[in-house]
């Protein structure tokens, strides 16, 4: 055989080499089409968020227990993985990454709060694996989210701005708003901004503060009423809000008091003096259906709360989405074709990757029972 053929055949091997190396390295991996499927779930299981997060882990095993009783998806078991972030944004991005190259998850649940959540979008971006936080709302411009995050409740301008109804019957001339330095209290102050406005014409007086658990709002509220608001809206966690209601009465000053779920620890504390929640309108967006409250009850003996719904929504429909998905890289694809549904009620994500069927009430509370309003 001549030097030249000789050439010309090793080339070829080369380029055959090259061309399989290529072919079998760039595409993408095949799925896993018999072993379980994991799911990675971040929770605030100590921490400030340490009740929402043990909701969350509650409902979260129940789905995953309820999905293996009654054969897995597509005959895949379900096997889902905890990481605790501690409420803190640092904790959650370890946990994330220990869950995507350590324990090789196929998508991933959390986290419950937006500075914990908020790292995560784009590490799930960057990795091609699906996020979905169960609690969290889409923020435009605060909390944005990106081809591989959802969320299972929609944009929290939409829920505040419902309170537009209750304050017009009301009468409510100026607005005040206490919140926690965090995306999600800037979009509660300036939702509440805009339907002021659109009301009246008046500005909302916006107070922050930094540390959660601080309790002492003494200033804000000298400010707030020297500018005669007739309504403050708390974006606080329970203990802040007791503390805020006891300081604003201590110095003589007793507005309407509007807040959100986290007030709903509080109902649940016999310790405290109920009250100092008499009167308070709630807008209350987690409001679990009688099935899932049911099975909830039976599973823990404990009433449903804290959004848990949305969490073991959150295993139903990744699992689904996982099992069905070509590959990894592919779950968000099938995530934003197709509705899912979980004890009889049709779930789909928006093209902004909300979900826009949350069900919302306004609140108030009258001798320890939540009332609805609108």
């Amino acid at each position: 055989m001549s030097t030249t053929i000789k050439s010309i055949i090793a080339i070829v091997v080369i380029a055959l080499i090259i061309i399989g190396f290529w072919y079998y390295g760039a595409k993408p991996a095949t799925p896993n089409v018999t072993g379980p499927i994991k799911i990675g779930a971040i929770l605030s299981l100590t921490g400030d968020a340490a009740a929402q997060g043990d909701y969350a882990l509650k409902a979260i095993k129940l789905a995953e227990e309820e999905i293996n009783k009654n054969g897995g998806v597509n005959g895949r078991s379900v096997q889902v993985v905890i990481e605790d972030d501690q409420t803190t944004a640092k904790d959650a991005t370890t946990a994330f990454s220990k869950l995507i190259n350590v324990d090789k998850v196929d998508g991933v649940i959390g986290s419950l709060w937006d500075f914990t959540t908020q790292p995560l979008i784009p590490l799930a971006l960057t990795s091609s694996t699906t996020l979905i936080s169960p609690t969290n709302f889409r923020i435009a411009g605060g909390f944005d989210l990106n081809n591989q995050s959802f969320v299972m409740l929609s944009n929290l301008s939409e829920v505040i701005a419902k309170l537009k109804q209750y304050l017009a019957d009301n009468k409510i001339k100026k607005l005040g708003t206490v919140r926690f330095q965090s995306a999600f209290g800037a979009e509660i102050a300036k939702t509440l901004d805009q339907t002021m406005t659109e009301l009246n014409g008046s500005k909302v007086v916006d107070e922050t503060y930094a540390q959660m658990g601080a309790g002492d709002f003494r200033t804000d509220i000298l400010k707030l009423k020297q500018a005669k608001v007739d309504a403050v809206f708390l974006d606080m966690l329970d203990i802040d809000a007791l503390s805020f209601i006891k300081q604003a009465k201590e110095l003589n000053y007793q507005p309407k008091i509007i807040t959100h779920t986290l007030i709903l620890d509080a109902l649940k504390n016999a310790k405290i003096d109920r009250k100092l929640l008499e009167g308070i309108v709630v807008v209350n967006w987690e409001i679990d259906s009688p099935q899932f409250a049911q099975l909830f009850k039976a599973k823990y003996n404990i009433d449903s709360a804290k959004s848990d719904e949305q969490s073991y929504q959150a295993v139903y429909v990744l699992a689904q989405a996982i099992a069905n998905a070509k590959d990894k890289g592919t779950v968000s694809q099938y995530l934003e074709g197709q509705s899912f549904n979980v004890l009889g009620k049709e779930l789909k994500f928006t093209p902004d990757h909300t979900i826009s069927s949350v069900p919302v009430e306004i609140q108030t509370i009258k001798n320890g029972q939540l009332i609805k309003l609108y």
